[in-house]
Protein backbone atom coordinates (compact mmCIF):
# COMPACT_ATOMS: atom_id res chain seq x y z
CA UNK A 1 0.00 0.00 0.00
CA UNK A 2 1.47 3.35 -0.96
CA UNK A 3 2.12 6.08 1.56
CA UNK A 4 -0.38 8.39 -0.15
CA UNK A 5 -3.26 5.99 0.55
CA UNK A 6 -2.29 5.45 4.15
CA UNK A 7 -2.46 9.16 4.93
CA UNK A 8 -5.58 10.34 3.17
CA UNK A 9 -9.22 9.48 2.88
CA UNK A 10 -10.41 10.11 -0.66
CA UNK A 11 -13.26 12.63 -0.74
CA UNK A 12 -16.09 12.90 -3.23
CA UNK A 13 -16.37 16.37 -4.81
CA UNK A 14 -19.06 18.85 -3.83
CA UNK A 15 -21.59 19.87 -6.46
CA UNK A 16 -19.95 23.31 -6.69
CA UNK A 17 -16.36 22.00 -6.67
CA UNK A 18 -13.82 23.73 -8.92
CA UNK A 19 -12.79 21.72 -11.97
CA UNK A 20 -9.03 21.90 -12.60
CA UNK A 21 -7.78 20.22 -15.79
CA UNK A 22 -4.01 19.78 -16.14
CA UNK A 23 -2.61 18.89 -19.56
CA UNK A 24 0.85 17.34 -19.14
CA UNK A 25 3.54 17.23 -21.78
CA UNK A 26 4.94 14.12 -20.11
CA UNK A 27 3.32 10.71 -19.78
CA UNK A 28 4.84 9.59 -16.47
CA UNK A 29 6.52 11.98 -14.03
CA UNK A 30 4.05 14.89 -14.24
CA UNK A 31 0.85 12.78 -14.13
CA UNK A 32 2.20 10.75 -11.20
CA UNK A 33 2.97 13.96 -9.33
CA UNK A 34 -0.46 15.52 -9.80
CA UNK A 35 -2.33 12.29 -9.08
CA UNK A 36 -1.09 12.65 -5.51
CA UNK A 37 -3.54 15.51 -4.94
CA UNK A 38 -6.65 13.85 -6.40
CA UNK A 39 -9.42 13.39 -3.87
CA UNK A 40 -7.76 15.37 -1.07
CA UNK A 41 -10.54 17.95 -0.97
CA UNK A 42 -14.22 17.90 -1.86
CA UNK A 43 -13.75 21.46 -3.16
CA UNK A 44 -11.82 20.45 -6.27
CA UNK A 45 -12.16 17.99 -9.16
CA UNK A 46 -8.67 17.37 -10.46
CA UNK A 47 -8.39 15.95 -13.99
CA UNK A 48 -4.85 15.04 -15.06
CA UNK A 49 -4.40 14.49 -18.81
CA UNK A 50 -1.14 12.73 -19.57
CA UNK A 51 0.63 12.83 -22.90
CA UNK A 52 -0.46 10.17 -25.37
CA UNK A 53 2.58 8.40 -26.78
CA UNK A 54 0.65 7.89 -30.01
CA UNK A 55 -0.51 11.50 -30.20
CA UNK A 56 0.92 15.00 -30.38
CA UNK A 57 2.32 16.19 -27.04
CA UNK A 58 3.69 19.44 -28.48
CA UNK A 59 2.27 22.70 -27.10
CA UNK A 60 0.03 23.07 -30.15
CA UNK A 61 -1.01 19.43 -29.92
CA UNK A 62 -2.01 19.77 -26.27
CA UNK A 63 -3.85 23.00 -27.05
CA UNK A 64 -5.86 21.35 -29.81
CA UNK A 65 -6.63 18.42 -27.50
CA UNK A 66 -7.90 20.81 -24.84
CA UNK A 67 -10.06 22.64 -27.38
CA UNK A 68 -11.51 19.31 -28.48
CA UNK A 69 -12.08 18.11 -24.91
CA UNK A 70 -13.66 21.34 -23.70
CA UNK A 71 -15.21 23.00 -26.76
CA UNK A 72 -15.77 20.10 -29.14
CA UNK A 73 -13.38 21.31 -31.84
CA UNK A 74 -11.81 18.90 -34.30
CA UNK A 75 -12.95 15.63 -35.79
CA UNK A 76 -14.46 14.44 -32.50
CA UNK A 77 -17.21 16.89 -31.64
CA UNK A 78 -18.00 15.32 -28.25
CA UNK A 79 -17.29 17.56 -25.26
CA UNK A 80 -15.40 15.65 -22.57
CA UNK A 81 -15.31 18.31 -19.85
CA UNK A 82 -18.05 20.77 -18.90
CA UNK A 83 -16.02 23.84 -17.92
CA UNK A 84 -17.84 26.60 -16.09
CA UNK A 85 -17.05 29.96 -14.54
CA UNK A 86 -14.18 29.65 -12.09
CA UNK A 87 -12.89 26.36 -13.50
CA UNK A 88 -9.27 26.23 -14.61
CA UNK A 89 -7.21 24.75 -17.43
CA UNK A 90 -3.42 24.39 -17.09
CA UNK A 91 -0.66 23.31 -19.49
CA UNK A 92 2.55 21.96 -17.95
CA UNK A 93 5.36 22.46 -20.49
CA UNK A 94 9.16 22.05 -20.59
CA UNK A 95 11.49 24.48 -22.35
CA UNK A 96 13.86 21.67 -23.36
CA UNK A 97 11.81 20.26 -26.22
CA UNK A 98 9.38 23.05 -27.00
CA UNK A 99 10.93 26.44 -26.20
CA UNK A 100 10.23 28.04 -29.57
CA UNK A 101 6.69 26.62 -29.71
CA UNK A 102 5.50 27.83 -26.30
CA UNK A 103 4.69 31.46 -27.26
CA UNK A 104 1.95 30.25 -29.60
CA UNK A 105 0.41 28.22 -26.78
CA UNK A 106 0.51 31.26 -24.52
CA UNK A 107 -1.20 33.32 -27.21
CA UNK A 108 -3.98 30.78 -27.54
CA UNK A 109 -4.50 30.58 -23.78
CA UNK A 110 -4.61 34.37 -23.52
CA UNK A 111 -7.79 34.27 -25.62
CA UNK A 112 -9.46 31.88 -23.16
CA UNK A 113 -10.79 32.46 -19.66
CA UNK A 114 -8.73 30.78 -16.92
CA UNK A 115 -6.42 28.93 -19.31
CA UNK A 116 -2.79 29.05 -18.12
CA UNK A 117 0.68 27.90 -19.15
CA UNK A 118 3.37 26.95 -16.62
CA UNK A 119 6.81 26.46 -18.15
CA UNK A 120 9.88 24.90 -16.55
CA UNK A 121 13.40 25.50 -17.88
CA UNK A 122 14.76 23.08 -18.82
CA UNK A 123 12.25 20.59 -17.41
CA UNK A 124 9.71 19.62 -14.72
CA UNK A 125 12.52 18.30 -12.50
CA UNK A 126 13.37 21.91 -11.57
CA UNK A 127 10.00 22.02 -9.78
CA UNK A 128 10.69 18.68 -8.09
CA UNK A 129 14.11 19.95 -6.99
CA UNK A 130 12.51 22.88 -5.16
CA UNK A 131 10.46 20.54 -2.97
CA UNK A 132 13.57 19.55 -1.03
CA UNK A 133 16.21 22.17 -1.80
CA UNK A 134 16.09 25.90 -1.11
CA UNK A 135 19.15 26.74 -3.26
CA UNK A 136 18.83 28.46 -6.64
CA UNK A 137 18.42 25.80 -9.33
CA UNK A 138 20.11 28.14 -11.83
CA UNK A 139 23.43 27.28 -10.14
CA UNK A 140 22.95 23.60 -11.07
CA UNK A 141 24.38 23.66 -14.59
CA UNK A 142 23.51 20.44 -16.41
CA UNK A 143 23.51 19.43 -20.05
CA UNK A 144 19.89 18.40 -20.58
CA UNK A 145 16.68 17.06 -19.05
CA UNK A 146 18.08 13.55 -18.69
CA UNK A 147 20.92 14.96 -16.60
CA UNK A 148 18.40 16.88 -14.50
CA UNK A 149 16.35 13.74 -13.85
CA UNK A 150 19.46 11.86 -12.81
CA UNK A 151 20.64 14.73 -10.63
CA UNK A 152 17.35 15.09 -8.73
CA UNK A 153 17.14 11.36 -8.11
CA UNK A 154 20.77 11.25 -6.97
CA UNK A 155 20.29 14.16 -4.56
CA UNK A 156 17.29 12.54 -2.84
CA UNK A 157 17.77 9.19 -1.08
CA UNK A 158 15.71 6.74 -3.10
CA UNK A 159 14.89 9.42 -5.67
CA UNK A 160 11.89 11.74 -5.86
CA UNK A 161 8.87 9.69 -4.77
CA UNK A 162 5.52 10.91 -6.09
CA UNK A 163 3.79 8.88 -3.38
CA UNK A 164 5.12 11.18 -0.64
CA UNK A 165 7.31 14.10 -1.75
CA UNK A 166 4.46 16.20 -3.24
CA UNK A 167 3.44 16.75 0.37
CA UNK A 168 6.24 19.38 0.37
CA UNK A 169 4.40 21.52 -2.17
CA UNK A 170 4.35 24.58 0.13
CA UNK A 171 8.16 24.55 0.27
CA UNK A 172 8.34 24.13 -3.49
CA UNK A 173 6.06 27.13 -4.05
CA UNK A 174 8.16 29.34 -1.79
CA UNK A 175 11.50 28.21 -3.26
CA UNK A 176 10.41 28.32 -6.91
CA UNK A 177 8.88 31.78 -6.53
CA UNK A 178 11.95 33.10 -4.70
CA UNK A 179 14.26 32.08 -7.54
CA UNK A 180 11.90 32.67 -10.44
CA UNK A 181 13.97 34.44 -13.07
CA UNK A 182 12.05 35.58 -16.14
CA UNK A 183 13.31 37.82 -18.92
CA UNK A 184 10.14 39.37 -20.28
CA UNK A 185 7.96 36.40 -21.24
CA UNK A 186 10.99 34.05 -21.38
CA UNK A 187 11.56 31.68 -18.48
CA UNK A 188 15.31 31.47 -17.88
CA UNK A 189 17.33 28.38 -17.01
CA UNK A 190 16.73 27.03 -13.51
CA UNK A 191 13.33 28.73 -13.23
CA UNK A 192 9.84 27.28 -13.21
CA UNK A 193 6.38 28.81 -13.31
CA UNK A 194 4.95 25.77 -11.57
CA UNK A 195 4.55 27.79 -8.37
CA UNK A 196 1.61 29.54 -10.08
CA UNK A 197 -0.26 26.26 -10.45
CA UNK A 198 0.88 25.31 -6.95
CA UNK A 199 -0.62 28.52 -5.54
CA UNK A 200 -3.93 27.73 -7.24
CA UNK A 201 -3.99 24.14 -5.96
CA UNK A 202 -2.39 24.29 -2.52
CA UNK A 203 -4.92 26.47 -0.62
CA UNK A 204 -7.66 23.99 -1.52
CA UNK A 205 -5.76 20.91 -0.28
CA UNK A 206 -3.64 22.58 2.40
CA UNK A 207 -5.56 21.23 5.38
CA UNK A 208 -5.12 17.59 4.34
CA UNK A 209 -1.54 18.07 3.16
CA UNK A 210 -0.29 19.80 6.30
CA UNK A 211 -2.03 17.30 8.59
CA UNK A 212 -0.36 14.43 6.76
CA UNK A 213 2.99 16.23 6.75
CA UNK A 214 2.90 16.47 10.53
CA UNK A 215 2.17 12.75 10.72
CA UNK A 216 5.25 11.73 8.76
CA UNK A 217 7.48 14.63 9.88
CA UNK A 218 8.67 15.72 6.43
Amino acid sequence: MILRNRLYERKEPDRDATLCIIYCEGSKREPQYFQYFKGLSSRIILEVVEADSQGDNSPSGLYQLACSDIEGYGSDSLVKYEVGEGDQVWFVIDTDDWGSHIPQLRLGCARKTNWHVVQSNPCFEVWLYYHLFAEDAATVVLADCTAWKNHVNAMIPGGFDSRKHPILIADAIANAQRYFNPAGVEVLYGSTEMFKLGKALYPIVASAVEKARRMINL
